[in-house]
């Protein structure tokens, strides 16, 4: 049994941090934030985007967020004074923005009081995991029973989420799913102020705030140069969203911090990974959102859109999103069973290409053809949405098995933590890029009645950013390397230690003994994304992330 391998106190704070606070909590805010924003009034679709991409900024802070966890222990503690700090900031935030009229809160206190929550959800997420991860070392033999408690329970937690969370908007408003939230977060702390998890107490009674930089030292100070670089960069685009309110600069100096993660990583971590994520990283900023301008076109009602599809608040979270959870595990299942044995760069090729095709799909939704073809927009929604899921688990999983592969031995969680950072980061870039494009186009619809005629573009925009993705496509034979998600070994171009004791490079892997059916082998754990089972992210009906064992955490 689980218990006898892993300690009930662990296992109850588990169910406490990761099942109530990521898993029901985290799909709450998730599903509920763009329904806030339109009831405030006066926000633009590009504008949405901007505050969306400001509210999860604390996702693109975790390398930074482990590096503190390992270095200062306060109180003698490593991870309790931490996960408490922000639970009691994130109850006080989330508890005064789900109670106040948002006519009575500024746009930046309320942004200020959701970026505080996700910092405590962000920040507990990664601290969690490392100390399971520290379990699974110290006894292997728990790791799959562990992880599949860890990843199930969140799923069964967002899937209740996703179920719930249409009603609540629907009957109290989204502010309030936002209070409600205080709840699981205050119940996740009381296992972590008990020290259930066995958080190891530092012998140092001569100071409350015990620095310890001996990880760092055998680390390297190169991952920790990149945390603090991202960290910059992340907030750097935050503060500009919030302050600065001119799209044009803001477009461009999301491109900046793109480029200079991608410059970051080459410089301080092994080649191989820096080119896989520089790859990931283009394709996710060629990948421009248009959340904003799609939820408006869903939710608008009869005053706002008369000919639109007038989808109740019920329906574009909780019915949508429980068909793309579905569809989900059918993707994962269907890549285990018949895309094991292909390359990594056949699959992000076709996976790519049938994606994009597919988002051509929603050109018909958006000139309302389906509407003079006799079909109802409801259907033909679910149908485009739960394709377009499992094609995009083909060219998530991918990714993550190859990032599994590449991690230094020893360096697991810190270089997780950097992906999972650069992975976010890149989709608050694909969101200021899309709010570049929408206001570019003409398509700002902010929710005020007969506003019809703003979506006259949004096929145009659809189309050029169903194309962009396939762009990066080009640079598959540079950055990808060139074996099989079930191929044994180092991957091309990883320096491995021959009997000598010297390094070589593994150049022939993946191509000499390789061509024929491989055996199947064990099977690797992904990690990457905050987006859970049937979670909405906010406003997408096409491009819906949706995993069931990831994330980009630590």
């Amino acid at each position: 049994m689980l218990s006898e391998k892993a300690t009930a106190g662990l296992l109850i704070t588990i169910f406490a941090v990761q099942h109530l606070q990521k898993g029901l909590a985290q799909s709450y805010i998730n599903n509920s934030i763009s329904f806030y924003f339109r009831d405030r009034g006066g926000i633009s679709a590009s504008q949405m985007q901007i505050y969306l991409s400001v509210v999860m900024t604390p996702w693109c802070l975790k390398g930074l967020m482990g590096v503190s966890s390992d270095v200062f222990a306060i109180g003698g503690y490593h991870k309790i004074p931490f996960m408490l700090t922000t639970a009691v900031g994130a109850i006080l935030a989330l508890f005064v923005v789900g109670t106040t009229p948002e006519a009575e809160i500024s746009i930046g206190a309320a942004l200020m009081c959701l970026f505080v929550g996700q910092l405590h959800i962000a920040l507990n997420d990664l601290l969690i995991e490392a100390k399971y991860s520290e379990k699974i070392q110290q006894n292997p033999s728990v790791n799959s029973d562990l992880v599949s408690y860890v990843w199930g329970g969140m799923s069964v937690m967002s899937l209740l989420a996703v179920g719930t969370v249409g009603i609540v908007i629907s009957t109290l408003g989204a502010r309030w799913v936002f209070a409600i939230c205080c709840i699981p977060i205050f119940i996740g702390a009381i296992p972590v102020a008990s020290n259930m998890m066995g958080d190891t107490r530092v012998k140092d009674r001569n100071s409350c705030c015990h620095t310890d930089t001996t990880i760092l030292r055998k680390q390297g100070w190169d991952y920790t140069y990149l945390a603090v670089l991202m960290t910059v960069l992340g907030l750097g685009l935050a503060n500009s969203g919030v302050f600065y309110n001119n799209i044009k600069f803001n477009m461009v100096l999301a491109i900046m911090c793109g480029l200079v993660t991608i410059l970051g990583f080459y410089r301080y971590t092994p080649l191989m990974i820096a080119k896989v994520n520089a790859f990931t990283l283009i394709q996710t900023l060629f990948s421009m959102s248009i959340e904003g301008a799609t939820f408006y076109f869903f939710t608008d009602g009869p005053e706002q859109y008369p000919d639109g599809p007038h989808f109740s608040d019920w329906f574009y979270t909780t019915a949508i999103g429980l068909v793309a959870a579905g569809t989900a595990i059918l993707g994962i299942v269907l890549f285990n069973l018949y895309l094991g044995n292909m390359k990594y760069r056949t699959i992000f090729l076709w996976s790519t290409l049938v994606y994009s095709s597919l988002s051509l799909l929603n050109i018909i939704v958006y000139l309302r053809w389906n509407v003079a073809w006799g079909v109802p927009d409801k259907l033909f929604v679910l149908g485009s949405a739960a394709l377009q899921t499992v094609i995009k688990e083909f060219n998530y999983m991918p990714a993550v098995m190859i990032m599994s592969r590449l991690c230094p031995k020893g360096l697991e969680a810190t270089m997780f933590a950097l992906l999972a950072s650069a992975s976010n980061l890149g989709s608050n870039i694909s969101n200021y890029s899309g709010a570049f494009l929408l206001d570019v186009m003409g398509v700002r619809p902010n929710g005020s009645k007969n506003e019809g005629h703003q979506f006259e573009n949004l096929w145009l925009v659809a189309l050029i950013t169903a194309v962009l993705p396939t762009l990066p496509l080009v640079l598959l034979p540079y950055l990808i390397p060139d074996a099989r998600p079930n191929d044994l070994g180092p991957l091309p171009g990883i320096e491995v230690k021959d009997s000598d004791g010297n390094e070589r490079k593994e150049r022939e892997y993946g191509i000499s003994g390789n061509e024929s059916d491989g055996d199947d082998t064990r099977r690797l754990l992904e990690d990457d994304e905050e987006t859970l089972a049937g979670e909405v992210p906010a406003g997408s009906i096409h491009q819906r992330d949706i995993q069931i064992v990831e994330e980009e955490d630590i």
